[in-house]
């Protein structure tokens, strides 16, 4: 293989490694001798992914390694470079090591484990390492390595020199990497880089009550006190030291922080182990350098943040513990007068009893007091500074109060609610099909274990596919086409496949019928052209037969068009497994992709085309096309297919999506009842006549009133795929009904009339263009890059209930970059802030937080369980409160025979199957109008197509109108309690909002945006 060959062999094999690693870790490539070769690596920003990237594709990097410390989060790398290092490391630990991430060269007792340092140590932790006096086989002596600041560990895959590449022993993906143990932190707080023997006593740095001053101390203040310095340095330090001793000690005097062991003592600890000791050899020079201290010492080595974590390190080793938890104090009390905060001053004796639960609910007052940005951080501040804590940590709290009290606001719940009921909408296929039909639908999809929608897509497709142009329904001033697009949008593994092939294959055996007809038929013109060759030319030139297409699959657009225009008027049906696959096909034979869209476009409209090319033999005209589509997609294939997120072309409007519940995977044993079905309702279909069905007036009045109500709503929507796929919707419903009046039909021959389409017929459309609407408001949430925060706790709660075991903080936000940008914002890690979210999830009851050791998993709640917890909340009940029923409803009674009996002719004999049960459909959505009567204007309507209904006019809800005078209830807001009157109503998100404008306030918060009813936590009452 060629050198070239090789590079990029490896190239790849390191980008593909990149995907196990965690984006936040720091890296910098390496060479195949593990160094790194950028100039000034260690203080150099850390490279992002794509930087890195290119190194590697450039062929002079040949691996990576993680930057250990800070720049990476606080990863720190333990590497037990030999057998002897393995023994040192399980001897210090004494059975203390957790599970963490691993990785090893693969040389001999060879490995690096990786752990979290929390924030407060950083600066007072440092690299340590130990030697083991036993050498190697490379006849270096064997270290015991603890990596911090400045250095690096070469992960996998990178290329090893000796055993070719490193590899993981447990990598980030299979463990979380684990928070380190004390007795490392305790090793990295209290070691020098080198261990020398040391020739005086040091002072103790750990007393069971206070803590020795050297702690507070810089590291090489630390190692000076330790180990004192050489002769012709000793003067130079001796005056740092002291200045550096007496400011220290006086900085934590004023912080209130208590110590242990004078600046003096420490002192002269230092001049003792100085080589030879500080004043063995000039008389009094130690002193002297201690007198110019004091009036000279102006600030200690290291800041207030850091002699807080100091503190913190030193206590959290007496308690012989190493956690997270942050130092807080207990029984704070904040108090509100006249805009002052006022907090007792608190010593730090103090705050070792206390506890963190007084801290956060001191901040969550504050911040509960929606003062003004400059009150709030006056107040905050002034709480920071009376209870001496880090600024890092204190902000922190602050951040994750925030994130409680006003990241899901009383909307985001109500919207949440209500993309929840979307995902989990299911069809009453009793209530919409035939009952043989939907007993048989029901049955097979149990056997294929798939949703029962999985199998109706492709069905769908296909019986408008054989209706074609030669069955139209007939609105008077237009024809509908029989022509549907359906898509299922479904993992891959979820049994699409089984339930196409269900589906396809009686299509697929009577295209080969009709390519063996066609053969014969072209043999026999062949014959005949060349008799009548022979003859001279004498009468009528034989017609050359065309091929009756039924079915595509694989198929560009240029042979669709071709295809169709020689099966004048006869409908078909394009079906490809993926459907990305037909779209990636557009412009492979043409003049381009977007030119193959347009003409696909039109086929939905079962649109004329007129196809010209130079030689005029090869041009044609298709007077009638028809051809329905259907196929299945991945969710995270469908942004990448349908690119355009606004859907400006309409490619999305066209199709009718579905996205199924997905089954946990089983074995069932059975037989498909549509498997026998199917053929004789194909064949029926196709043995129609040309037909132009009528609709019923009671239908039609129904309909016109139907595209009112959907017209009202695109005017209230304002995302824009969701608008264009509305304005397509009226023709879908038709279309639909036309397939259910045909399957009605087929089932039912003698109790429906083929040529008029019924209004109860059209209601069932209805009943299922509500699921497709549903799914598709949902699916463009979950597709969506959104960081609508209800987006990204649908999403949260969608890939928790894929699995019984729920998802990790880590499973939700690295694939979310909305998450991401969101947790930035708020000042909270990408972690961290996905565990508040599932916190809130848990609150709002859609599901409970599992714990085990480090690990946090959040599990959704079962579809029957969240049933009757939803029911209770503020939206579904409330919706009905503000869209009151425009017309009364009846019940719809569909006929005995409607669904008995099955009876199908084929050839001269008939076939007939009893089927039972008469069928009774629920109450209707949608109730029926009658064309003597003034209908009431429309004024707004539910958005997902649920119970269509109207409104009062000028109505929002019984007790509101507009014009209304009204209260804000909303605590803690500062339009709590003011009144102002209602001015109009507007759609957002799915929910009616009340706009109010305010009276007694400033202009910057006159307008108030309330949705209705509302909540507990935020609504408007009425002024009586």
């Amino acid at each position: 293989m060629h050198t070239t060959q090789i590079q990029t062999t490896t190239a790849s094999r390191l980008i593909s490694g990149l995907q196990q690693i965690p984006g936040n870790w720091a890296l910098t490539p390496v060479t195949d001798n593990k160094r790194p070769y950028r100039e000034d690596w260690q203080r150099e920003t850390a490279l992002n992914r794509q930087a890195l990237i290119k190194e590697l594709q450039s062929g002079k990097a040949l691996g990576y390694g993680i930057r250990t410390g800070e720049v990476s989060g606080g990863i720190l790398a333990i590497d037990a470079d030999g057998h002897a290092a393995e023994a040192l490391l399980q001897k210090l630990a004494d059975g203390d090591l957790p599970d963490t991430v691993i990785f090893s060269s693969g040389k001999a007792g060879r490995r690096q484990l990786l752990y979290f340092v929390t924030e407060e140590y950083w600066q007072v932790v440092k690299t340590v390492k130990l030697k083991t006096g036993v050498k190697g086989d490379d006849g270096k002596e064997q270290l015991l390595e603890f990596r911090w600041n400045g250095l690096q560990s070469v992960l996998p895959p990178s290329v090893h020199p000796q055993t070719g590449s490193y590899h993981w022993v447990r990598s980030p993906i299979d463990i979380e990497v684990a928070n380190c143990p004390n007795w490392v932190i305790e090793l990295m707080l209290n070691q020098p880089v080198a261990v020398p023997k040391p020739q005086f006593k040091s002072v103790q740095t750990t007393v069971s009550d206070r803590p020795n001053l050297s702690i507070f101390l810089g590291r090489d203040d630390r190692d000076l006190v330790e180990h004192g310095t050489g002769d012709g340095g000793r003067n130079d330090a001796a005056k740092k030291l002291s200045l550096n001793l007496i400011a220290t000690a006086r900085r934590l005097n004023e912080l209130g922080i208590d110590y242990d062991c004078d600046p003096r003592t420490i002192y002269d600890q230092f001049c003792a182990n100085c080589t030879p000791p500080l004043g063995s050899d000039v008389r009094s020079e130690a002193d002297g350098w201690w007198k110019n201290a004091e009036a000279h010492a102006k600030h200690p080595s290291l800041d207030d943040d850091k002699l807080q974590g100091c503190y913190i390190a030193w206590l959290n080793k007496q308690k012989g513990i190493h956690s997270q938890k942050r130092l807080t104090v207990q029984n704070s009390i904040v108090s509100t007068d006249n805009s002052l905060l006022s907090v007792p001053p608190l010593t730090m004796k103090m705050i070792e009893k206390q506890t963190s639960e007084s801290i956060v609910s001191v901040v969550s007052g504050i911040l509960a007091q929606n003062s003004d940005d400059v009150e709030e951080s006056f107040k905050l501040d002034l709480l920071r500074t009376e209870l001496v804590i880090s600024q890092r940590v204190f902000d922190r709290i602050v951040a994750r109060e925030r994130v409680k009290l006003y990241e899901v606001l009383p909307e985001d719940e109500m919207r949440l609610k209500s993309l929840i009921e979307w995902r989990n909408t299911k069809i009453d296929w009793g209530a919409i099909l035939p009952a043989p039909l939907a007993r048989d639908l029901i049955h097979d999809a149990d056997v294929l274990n798939v949703d029962p929608v999985v199998i109706w897509q492709p069905l769908l497709s296909a019986v408008a596919s054989l209706a074609g142009t030669t069955i139209n329904l007939d609105m008077q001033s237009h024809k509908i086409p029989s022509v549907l697009w359906t898509v299922t949008v479904l993992e891959s593994g979820g049994g699409k496949t089984r339930a196409d092939s269900l589906v396809v294959a009686p299509l697929r055996k009577m295209q080969a019928d009709a390519v063996q007809r066609y053969k014969d038929a072209d043999s026999e013109y062949k014959r005949a052209l060349k008799e009548w060759e022979r003859s001279g030319c004498e009468g009528l030139e034989p017609e050359p037969p065309a091929l009756r297409k039924y079915l595509f699959e694989v198929a560009t657009i240029q042979a669709v068009l071709k295809r169709s225009a020689e099966n004048a008027g006869y409908g078909s049906l394009w079906a490809r497994d993926e459907i990305a696959g037909l779209f990636n096909s557009l412009g492979q034979f043409s003049r381009g992709e977007d030119e193959s869209l347009q003409i696909l476009l039109k086929l939905w409209d079962a649109a004329a085309l007129c196809v010209d090319r130079t030689s005029i033999t090869d041009s044609y005209f298709a007077e009638r096309t028809a051809v329905s589509l259907t196929g299945g997609i991945q969710p995270a294939v469908f942004r990448k297919t349908f690119k355009d997120a606004d859907d400006s072309n309409g490619l999305q409007a066209r199709m009718l999506f579905a996205v199924p519940q997905r089954r946990k995977q089983r074995y069932v044993e059975g037989f498909c009842q549509l498997s026998e079905r199917l053929p004789l309702l194909y064949k029926w279909m196709e043995e129609l006549p040309e037909l132009n069905i009528k609709i019923s007036p009671q239908a039609k009045a129904y309909y016109k009133k139907l595209v009112e109500i959907i017209g009202d709503q695109i005017e209230q929507t304002t995302h824009a795929a969701i608008r264009n796929w509305m304005s397509k919707l009226p023709t879908q419903v038709l279309r639909i009904a036309l397939i259910i009046h045909l399957l009605e039909c087929f089932y039912s021959p003698n109790s429906r009339d083929i040529t008029t389409l019924q209004k109860d017929t059209l209601e069932r459309a209805v009943k299922l263009a509500q699921y497709y609407r549903s799914a598709f408001h949902v699916l463009q949430e979950k597709v969506s890059n959104s960081d609508e925060i209800s987006s990204i706790l649908l999403q949260i709660y969608d890939r928790a209930s894929q699995t019984s075991d729920g998802v990790s903080v880590r499973d939700i936000y690295r694939p979310l970059d909305s998450i991401k940008s969101r947790a930035k914002a708020a000042g909270r890690e990408a972690s961290a802030y996905t565990h508040d979210l599932f916190l809130k999830m848990q609150q709002m009851g859609y599901g409970e937080i599992v714990r085990k050791g480090r690990s946090v998993r959040f599990v959704a709640r079962k579809l029957e369980d969240l049933e009757k917890p939803l029911t209770t909340t503020d939206n579904t009940d409330n919706e009905e409160k503000y869209i009151s029923n425009a017309l009364e409803s009846d019940e719809i009674h569909v006929s005995d025979s409607h669904c008995q009996l099955l009876t199908v002719s084929t050839d001269n004999s008939v076939m007939h199957v009893d089927y039972g049960e008469n069928n009774v459909i629920d109450q209707t959505e949608i109730p029926p109008l009658d064309d003597s009567i003034d209908l009431p204007q429309v004024e707004a309507v539910d958005t997902v197509l649920t119970k269509p209904q109207q409104v009062e006019e000028n109505a929002a809800t019984p007790e509101i109108t507009k014009g209304a005078r009204v209260r804000v209830y909303c605590p803690g807001s500062k339009r709590h309690g003011l009144e102002g009157i209602v001015t109009r109503f507007i759609y957002e998100q799915g929910l009616l909002k009340a706009i109010v404008l305010l009276e007694n306030v400033s202009a910057s918060l006159r307008i108030w945006e309330c949705f209705v009813p509302g909540n507990e936590g935020m609504r408007l009452e009425l002024v009586s």
